[in-house]
């Protein structure tokens, strides 16, 4: 990722095995992305969508400590997990 902070994936592990605690660079950013994608919405309707990140973050840190998996491994299982869980799945991939 563009701004990720760590210079290798397993740097990630390295900051849980020591117990720091690390916010993925794109579960954080998420806010620039929104704002870009949702241009129209009124202040108080971005604001909601934004408020949205810090429950996904909320996510990523429970389901670190409850699987003993670094932030950014669980942060890339959840991207997995919601694409595949998403109905228009098939034509994002298919560009379609």
């Amino acid at each position: 990722a563009a701004n990720n902070q760590l210079a290798k994936p397993y740097h990630a592990k390295m900051l849980h095995d020591k117990g720091i605690l690390y916010a993925p660079d794109y579960a954080i950013n998420a806010g620039g992305v929104i704002n870009v994608v949702m241009i129209g919405l009124s202040h108080q309707q971005m604001l909601e969508r934004v408020k949205v990140i810090g429950n996904t973050l909320g996510e990523i840190f429970v389901r670190s400590k409850a699987e003993n998996i670094d932030t950014a491994s669980i942060a890339d299982k959840i991207v997995q997990e919601r694409l595949a869980g998403a109905d228009n799945t098939k034509s994002v991939v298919n560009g379609g």
